[in-house]
């Protein structure tokens, strides 16, 4: 993570210093924060991306967008560098529609200056999104102007001279322009170095437990007939769905209702994330041992072989858990699921739903290897404890 920061550090510095403009690192670090402030307050942002059709943004043209946009924008919105050739703007409480409305006034404003400029617009909560895609067309900017209480104009509405623009005729230009998730551009890229360590440990874990898995299958095969792997749908990085593996640790044809009912419970109460499985009458036979000992989840090495999962980060949710998330909860699919991870090595079921959702969270943020080593070596003994107490619980029934 310290390479990282001196790496962007030592781009920001290369980029054209425009004031009012925010570095790339601190411009990102705010458009977390604001992204978290809507979350907690319920309103929609949207984030508004400019960069030249070819080549990078130059100096001269950072200039003329960053006193543009100075002039046009509320004293709320804020301006920043997502990269060397793109410059961001944040405006908070603000709809897909305004957005694009604002947008098309600072490219006509960069065009009397002879600079052509392309947009995006980014938008959070991701439904949003779907909302945009569903239009059945955009609203004729209107004539008038009218200044904003803060700074510059309401964003709405165009001024008199760009009421005269061909973009004022006709809302074609705007129509080809999309809406995407707010995520696409706050999501860190998967580590290259996180890759090949799930591609070593997979290999080291078929090697060294390929006897248990053949023994684990033939034991399934004989105390409960029917198929030895159970594959289901769960959500994976992005929102994305896959089809997970494990040993089969149910009778066949369990009721999910018992399961979905004791986890809305538990998504609305401040109890414990204890496991079902104490008094879940749907296990077979030796079912809660094998499970408590997570050999029920060997065959996700072939997920992560897959690339479908990391062999550490946020267990993958079921897609009627994935369904109830707030938006601040969805923030854990921006890193891959993983096999075992920093929830299960900070007490698990000892956690109420809440902490563990800041803990997968809190993970996706500060991936870095020695983490993932320390939540490696964490785990056996965390697996050890869950077996423990599974055998205590029997003992007591």
């Amino acid at each position: 993570m310290k390479i990282k920061r001196i790496i962007d550090a030592f781009r920001s510095a290369f980029r054209p210093s425009v004031e009012g403009i925010h570095p790339e690192e601190i411009f990102k670090a705010i458009l977390r924060h604001e992204r978290a402030v809507a979350e907690r307050n319920n309103h929609t942002i949207t984030v508004l991306v400019f960069y030249p059709t070819t080549g990078q943004l130059v100096s001269n043209t950072a200039q003329i967008l960053g006193r543009i946009l100075a002039e046009r924008l509320r004293a709320t919105d804020l301006i920043g560098w997502l990269d060397s050739r793109s410059i961001g703007v944040i405006l908070p409480h603000t709809c897909a529609k305004n957005a694009a409305l604002v947008a098309e006034q600072i490219c006509v404003k960069m065009a009397t200056n002879k600079v052509k400029l392309e947009y995006k617009f980014y938008l959070h909560p991701h439904d949003e999104c779907e909302k945009w895609d569903k239009r059945d067309e955009m609203p004729v900017p209107k004539t008038d102007s009218s200044p904003s209480a803060r700074a510059g104009h309401e964003l709405s509405h165009f001024d008199a001279v760009e009421s005269r623009s061909p973009i004022a005729s006709g809302n074609v230009a705007m129509k080809q322009v999309g809406a995407h998730p707010l995520a696409d551009i706050c999501v860190s890229p998967f580590p290259v170095w996180k890759r090949v360590l799930d591609i070593l440990l997979c290999l080291f874990g078929l090697v060294f437990f390929g006897p248990a898995m053949l023994l684990i299958a033939i034991g399934i095969k004989i105390i409960a007939p029917g198929p030895v792997l159970f594959r289901q749908e769960r959500i994976g990085f992005r929102g994305k769905p896959f089809i997970l593996y494990k040993f089969r640790s149910m009778r066949l044809n369990a009721d999910t209702g018992v399961h979905k009912e004791y986890l809305a419970q538990l998504m609305q109460s401040n109890v414990s994330m204890t496991k079902l499985d104490k008094v879940d009458t749907r296990l077979i036979p030796f079912g809660k041992i094998f499970r408590a000992s997570g050999f029920d989840e060997l065959p996700q090495l072939f997920n992560i072989i897959r690339g479908d999962m990391s062999f550490i980060g946020p267990r993958p949710c079921v897609p009627y858990e994935y369904e109830q998330f707030t938006p601040w909860h969805k923030r854990r699919c921006e890193t891959l699921p993983g096999l075992t991870g920093l929830w299960q090595v900070s007490g698990k079921n000892k956690t109420t739903f809440t902490e563990m959702m800041r803990l997968d969270i809190n993970y996706g943020r500060r991936r870095t290897l020695l983490e993932d080593l320390r939540i490696l070596v964490q785990t056996i003994p965390a697996v050890m404890g869950q077996i423990r107490e599974s055998s205590a619980a029997k003992r007591r029934v």
